[in-house]
């Protein structure tokens, strides 16, 4: 499984930079950047945000990991942050700035295509980003102390690289491109029609769906649901909420819980709960295949798809 990073903390030395709240169409800049890496098919995505203005807000209930760093802090101190994180729970990262919005699924299926340390996308010669990085590179990165960001920390270390010469000007920061994103726009994977759809299981109510999948994957991998929600941007309050929701529906508990004390507390997944999770991954993977092809059955290859 390969995740995002999404950098939206830390120094940089570009002038009028482009801020992730920016709207961008109808949306903006982060939300961009999340979507299409979901429509590529990447399901853990990390933010790692000013700790002093987090972007939890900008993309509300898309079922993300939020970490913060300072923003006095170097772009590479943000990405360490995030390598760290994700060591032992993927097989390689795409690692983006929040201020580069508009690359195209393609430069993200091109790039995931092969198995080189890291894969870097170029456009006219230019490299820019997302920048694939194996997961057997983390260790040597996390250990770098130089200067020159990224590219110099993956220099220093040895790590070989492929750069993928793509026609996507998407890749570039808007001040290297030399022309306002909104130009890129219409051709925009985005732009396009797709089909957009959230599978959720219900009783009386609904009480499971991607969120609450998401909060207890969190809750397993933490040992405690009080982070599990800090991460996600959760009140704790809503939190126990949604676990007391489902605990109504589905007549079982969902967490053994323990309080403080000499070995400190913990959450843990019942084996009730961890069988929902695992159905609930199959049916929707299954789930998704299927209205993705009725999707292409009854829009594709009419006006329907074309967004002008």
């Amino acid at each position: 499984m390969t995740a995002a990073l999404i950098i939206a903390a830390g120094k940089t030395d570009r002038k009028d930079r482009f801020t992730p709240e920016k709207q961008l169409g109808a949306i903006t800049a982060l939300e961009r950047i999340v979507t299409l890496f979901k429509l590529a098919g990447i399901r853990r995505i990390v933010v790692v945000g000013d700790e002093n203005e987090l972007p939890q807000k900008l993309v509300p209930a898309m079922d993300l990991v939020f970490l913060t760093a300072s923003a006095e802090g170097e772009m590479l101190d943000s990405i360490k942050k995030g390598l760290f994180y994700l060591k032992d729970k993927c097989r390689g990262v795409l690692i983006t700035y929040a201020d580069i919005p508009m690359f195209s699924r393609q430069t993200v299926e091109q790039l995931l295509d092969g198995c080189e340390e890291a894969r870097i996308p170029a456009y006219r010669g230019r490299c820019g980003h997302p920048v694939l990085l194996r997961a057997e590179c983390f260790d040597r990165i996390l250990s770098y102390n130089g200067g020159g960001g990224l590219k110099g920390a993956m220099q220093s270390a040895g790590i070989r690289r492929q750069i993928i010469e793509t026609d996507d000007a998407g890749i570039l920061a808007e001040g290297k491109l030399g022309t306002a994103y909104e130009r890129l726009l219409p051709d925009h994977d985005l732009t396009r029609l797709r089909a957009s759809f959230q599978i959720r299981i219900s009783r009386e109510k609904g009480f499971y769906g991607p969120g609450v999948h998401h909060l207890l994957q969190l809750t397993e991998e933490f040992g405690s649901l009080s982070r599990a929600c800090e991460h996600m941007g959760m009140s704790y309050t809503k939190g126990r909420k949604i676990i007391a929701v489902m605990e109504e529906q589905l007549g079982v508990p969902v967490l053994e819980t323990r309080q403080g004390g000499r070995n400190g507390g913990f959450s843990r997944l019942t084996e009730e709960a961890k069988h929902m999770m695992n159905c609930y991954s199959a049916f929707r993977e299954e789930a998704e295949s299927v209205l993705s092809e009725l999707f292409q059955k009854h829009f594709s290859g009419g006006k329907e798809n074309d967004a002008g």
